[in-house]
């Protein structure tokens, strides 16, 4: 089984493996190590196989805890599956997903 993995290099947190129900639990868990205290996130998601609704709700976690500390959320090559679970679920805005840097779901 791929394993999720999220590494911090040079202030930007790159994401690998399947951002999924089965793995973002450990993730969350493991923030401190990767999110820092101070400072804007910038999150690549080009490393992502595959994502679900666990995944965005991920995202939005962590986008809801920066924004408790005063700090911003930018998300990198948006895979076209995350950017159409948030279409259906109505938070597209709500984590500026722009059209511009996108990856295809493999």
């Amino acid at each position: 089984m791929a394993k999720l993995e999220l590494k911090e290099n040079n202030g930007t947190v790159m994401v690998s493996g399947p951002l999924n129900r089965d793995h973002v639990g450990a993730a969350w868990r493991s923030r401190s190590g990767w999110l820092g205290t101070s400072g804007d996130v910038n999150i690549d998601l080009a490393g992502v196989e595959q994502v679900d609704s666990a995944g965005l709700a991920f995202l939005i976690q962590v986008k809801a805890e920066l924004g408790e500390q005063n700090r911003e959320l930018t998300l990198q090559n948006i895979h076209t599956q995350l950017r159409q679970f948030a279409e259906v679920s109505g938070v597209t805005e709500l984590l500026s997903l722009s059209y511009a840097e996108s990856k295809s779901a493999p």
